[in-house]
């Protein structure tokens, strides 16, 4: 590669660096990238962002070498090993399940500061979140926190270490898959320098990767064909990895309308019986806590808590609850769910028909988006790393080398979203009052609202261009 005609992706290679190292380096002086110093995360990661959009752009009009790609990649990821989770605490709670769990005790029997758990108190306690609740996270999320800890100290370094190494596990499937669906080879950069997912992954250490990392690998057997005598258990993967990606978090089972028409009728069931089977154990140990008293305990006890009470920087579902609340409109917050839940409903349904007879790989993988963006629309609740999904499957959508440049359009609110949502961590400017801004809010979807009427738009135009074409031939 010559450097004079590669300057541009020297640019924003070092512009990346740059600004990851900043992050470091104030975490390495202020011990936090959050509270007080959010405003300085915000402007490094502004700076990283405009790297990675412009990185796609050279990328596009002049290509970039995947080892280029990769090299980037992960070498942003391990600069921010050199920092410690701050911008989230979730880490810590993941550790304490791990912990716990590796003590003999399910992590669903009590919450963490129960006294009956006050005989395995560790520093880590004190350091997990929301300890009046037992763990919301779900038996394969747990599988992986135990094995962690079991081996590793209790230390945040050694979840963010295995948490890049699914990360790029997944990438390394999805370049596989955009070779599948005949798509440019550089598109991965789309996922892979994602400032968002660089920053939730190797600094947050979120347990997305993991998720992620295994619906990957559900999409990839999928579509790969396991020959000879191994057949069978082949077919028998992707369903398996979808339920252990469905019982980490549950975004996973929102691919399943499109896998339907992709799977045989024993991968459907296989599905189905894996993941409930797979739950059945935890259940009957510690309870469901799918009904009784709000005290966080069970399976899905600290799950039915978030359910009823947690909101936070969502967009379209804001404001028809503000909306349902001036019309006098009584229990406005589960009026709001529910109808944005039945929309949901008839939403996958729709998607379920339209992937009816969808075998083509590119445009199965382009439906999965639907789902996703879907959810993201329509959640109460959305942290940054929600997103992670979503952008994974986003490369997708790209153009191929045949189609029109109009489908960048549809990648445009979802890439803008991941850029603006880390304006949502100016909620814990103030430690001790924590509170979102409404100018937030509308810096985050009123731009994302109008790219996707944009992109909608430009969609039809082109279905119209198509058809009058047609008519015109015939």
């Amino acid at each position: 590669m010559q450097v004079k005609k590669q300057w541009g992706l020297l640019l924003f290679s070092g512009l990346s660096l740059l600004a990851y190292g900043g992050l470091v380096r104030m975490e390495r002086l202020y011990d936090t990238l959050r509270a007080g110093r959010t405003p300085e995360t915000i402007g490094w990661y502004l700076l990283a962002f405009g790297a990675y959009l412009g990185a796609i752009v050279w990328a596009e009009k002049r290509g970039i070498p995947s080892r280029w790609i990769w090299t980037g990649a992960i070498l942003f990821r391990l600069l921010l090993l050199f920092t410690s989770p701050s911008l989230s605490d979730d880490v810590y709670r993941y550790i304490w399940d791990g912990y716990v769990a590796n003590q003999g005790v399910s992590p669903y029997a009590q919450a963490i500061n129960s006294p009956e758990l006050d005989y395995l108190d560790s520093p880590v306690r004190d350091l997990a979140n929301n300890p009046w609740m037992a763990s919301p996270y779900l038996p394969a999320a747990q599988g992986v926190f135990a094995s962690i800890t079991a081996v590793f100290p209790l230390r945040p370094i050694f979840m963010q270490i295995a948490m890049i190494v699914f990360d790029l596990g997944g990438a390394w499937l999805l370049a596989r898959l955009l070779t599948i669906a005949r798509l440019p080879a550089h598109y991965l950069i789309i996922y892979l320098w994602n400032p968002l997912i660089i920053i939730e992954v190797a600094h947050g250490a979120h347990v997305d990767a993991w998720m992620a990392f295994l619906a990957l690998l559900a999409v990839y057997f999928t579509f790969v064909k396991v020959g000879g005598q191994r057949r069978i258990v082949g077919r028998l993967l992707a369903p398996f990895f979808l339920a252990l990606a469905t019982l980490t978090k549950i975004l996973p089972a929102l691919l399943f309308p499109v896998l339907f028409w992709q799977w045989r009728w024993s991968q459907r069931l296989a599905y189905i019986i894996l993941t409930v089977g797979l739950l059945l154990p935890f259940g009957l140990q510690a309870g469901w806590g799918l009904a009784g008293e709000l005290n966080g305990t069970g399976v899905f006890g600290a799950l039915r808590i978030y359910g009823r009470q947690w909101r936070f920087n969502s967009g379209p579902f804001h404001w028809f609850e503000t909306y349902l609340g001036r019309l006098g409109v009584v229990d406005s917050l589960d009026t709001a769910k529910a109808v944005t839940a039945l929309l949901f409903l008839l939403i996958m349904a729709g998607i379920w028909l339209v992937a009816r007879g969808r075998t083509n790989p590119r445009t199965a993988l382009r439906l999965m988006t639907l789902p996703l963006m879907t959810y993201v629309l329509l959640t109460p609740t959305l942290h940054p790393w929600y997103l992670h999904l979503l952008l994974l499957f986003l490369p997708f959508l790209a153009p191929s080398a045949t189609e029109p440049r109009w489908r960048w359009l549809l990648l445009a609110p979802w890439i803008y979203l991941s850029g603006a949502i880390i304006f949502s961590y100016l909620t814990y400017l103030n430690p001790m009052a924590f509170g979102e801004l409404e100018w937030v809010r509308q810096l985050e979807w009123l731009p994302l609202l109008a790219l996707l009427l944009v992109a909608i738009g430009a969609m039809i135009a082109h279905r119209s261009e198509v058809l009058s074409a047609n008519k015109t031939l015939n």
